[in-house]
């Protein structure tokens, strides 16, 4: 587990991206928090964007989710879901990531695909996302300033 870790919020999802000929993909940006607020964007499945977006602007589907239904078994068994983090990436593109729950003062860790713990990340009450430094340095992009007078 990376040790420096900076917060992060997400800042777009985007459902259907054209990825290819004939190929589309969902794409989600995450945007570091304080300056010099970098982002990563990833190419994640259509159906995690969708969830990613619904929970983003807090949209209640008629059904649980499977995030939804992970989340909520969580905190059946009075544990929570404290952070999601990205903590590495393979050739500037492959990404992973882990869910941090906790239950009677002890942290568990979980392996998870970076856009199903944000996808539960969002869900869960006060959870945090973070994005290993190491992974920012590689890929994060910093925001374009226009320094024309």
């Amino acid at each position: 587990m990376p040790d420096d870790l900076v917060k992060v919020s997400v800042s777009n999802v985007r459902v259907a991206v054209a990825t290819g000929p004939g190929v589309e993909a969902g794409m989600l940006t995450l945007r570091e928090e304080s300056p010099p607020h970098r982002s990563v964007s990833m190419v994640i499945g259509q159906p995690e964007a969708r969830a990613i977006l619904a929970a983003w602007t807090n949209t209640v589907p008629s059904r649980p989710s499977t995030w939804d239904l992970f989340v909520s078994a969580v905190a059946l068994l009075e544990g929570r879901l404290d952070r999601a983090v990205i903590t590495a990436v393979e050739e500037q593109r492959h990404f992973f990531a882990t869910v941090e729950l906790e239950r009677d003062d002890q942290r568990r860790v979980l392996s998870a695909r970076p856009s199903d713990a944000i996808a539960l990340a969002l869900r869960a009450d006060d959870a945090e996302i973070f994005v290993a430094e190491a992974v920012l340095a590689e890929v994060g992009v910093s925001p374009v300033t226009d320094h024309s007078n």
